[in-house]
């Protein structure tokens, strides 16, 4: 039988996924990765290279069906929902590359990428290429990958005013060293280490240029059919970043609720569930994660209808969505406060559902994509007359 990639068959797999991520999740945050197991279930479920495009073999499913895959999987562990939404997202990355580069990276089976967009490295020009060094932090599921996404500082654009001439370059892991220093509190498990390039030699088709991908401009756009490849790139992505953290909350919510139906007072012996300020809080949480839901979910299902129809995004669409994927990750940070909150000192052990879930939500929350102020600033600024200040914008 055919496999099914309709919106429903997806989400269903992923749900019988997520307690295989749960049950690992402490040794996965102990061990500071992802497992190769993990990675093999993903596999197995035929949860991966959904964004790969049709002219490659792949299913190319719509980008939202993808994201909210990543929140199904992150009520189970959300560094484990965080790296296969990071690592999926490349294949449409990569699809923005010239054809060259794309039968390089698809030419094995099973291939997948880590990444560090900010532009830390630099380049220098050798004979049908660049040379690149630099090092890189962040680089989420780098130990699960065969191929690196690094970004790179090449000059100035000669615009009025000039602009950073950004490039991002496709590298194997052979040309990569690999520094273990994720050493931190939250997204443990995603092993977003350090890397490290000195001096390696990346061919032309190997690269693209920012500004291509922000004017929907990409080499990707004359291999692929569909509007996608020509959509501003920066449109899109920074949905990615956000997608896991509604299934952090909702996984915290399902723990909360099981624990205290089964809990009672250490003093009187009393039912936990017939406590005012436990049913007080769990409706207030509760709130906050499905209205952080619609707000996330009708900003990303106009994007993605918005540029698979043809159309344009508007000024004031892609103002409100940044300001809506931030606002959400403001809600859930609150909705999980709240509930931890109310767990006791029986909260604040290490394997504690709620409180993973707490940590993860408040370190995506530092992801420069994935935190509040920068989006809410551009949101009042522009519409106030001024200039836009988020990059990501």
């Amino acid at each position: 039988m055919a496999t099914s990639y309709s919106r429903e068959a997806l989400i269903e797999r992923a749900r019988k996924v997520a307690p295989v991520l749960r049950e690992r999740a402490q040794a996965s945050g102990d061990a500071r990765r992802i497992p190769a197991e993990t990675i093999k279930d993903f596999w197995d479920a035929e949860l991966c290279y959904l964004l790969k495009p049709k002219k490659f073999g792949g299913p190319e499913v719509r980008v939202d069906t993808a994201f909210e895959i990543a929140s199904e999987l992150s009520r189970g562990d959300g560094s484990a929902g965080w790296v296969w939404t990071v690592m999926g997202v490349h294949d449409l990355f990569v699809a923005l590359f010239p054809e060259k580069a794309q039968h390089e990276y698809w030419a094995k089976d099973r291939t997948l990428s880590a990444s560090s967009f900010a532009p830390s490295g630099k380049i220098e020009p050798a004979p049908g290429g660049v040379k690149l060094s630099g090092k890189w932090s962040f680089c989420s599921g780098v130990d699960n990958a065969q191929w690196m996404i690094l970004g790179a500082f090449a000059g100035m654009i000669s615009t009025s005013p000039p602009i950073p001439d950004i490039r991002y370059l496709l590298l194997p892991m052979s040309d990569v060293k690999v520094i273990d220093d994720w050493n931190v509190m939250g997204l443990r498990g995603t092993g977003s280490k350090s890397v490290v390039v000195e001096g390696a030699f990346v061919p032309e088709h190997r690269m693209v240029k920012n500004d291509d991908l922000v004017n929907g401009k990409a080499p990707g756009a004359q291999v692929h059919d569909g509007p996608l490849y020509r959509a501003p790139v920066w449109a899109v992505f920074p949905f990615c970043i956000t997608s896991p953290a509604n299934g952090m909350a909702r996984g915290a919510f399902d723990s909360y609720v099981s624990e205290m139906k089964a809990r009672e007072s250490t003093f009187d012996h009393s039912a936990l569930s017939k406590k005012p300020n436990i049913q007080l809080r769990l409706a207030e949480a509760g709130a906050l994660i499905d209205a952080a839901d619609l707000l996330y979910k009708r900003s990303l299902k106009e994007t993605i209808d918005t540029i698979m129809s043809g159309g344009q995004l508007s000024l004031e669409v892609r103002l409100r969505n940044r300001r809506d994927q931030g606002y959400s990750v403001v809600m859930l940070q609150k909705a999980t406060d709240l509930l931890l909150g109310a767990q006791g000192g029986k909260g604040i052990f290490e394997g504690n559902h709620v409180q993973r879930s707490f940590r993860d939500l408040h370190a995506l929350a530092g992801h420069i994509v994935g935190g509040w102020d920068m989006p809410a600033l551009n949101y009042g600024s522009v519409l106030l007359g001024g200039p836009p200040s988020d990059p990501f914008f």
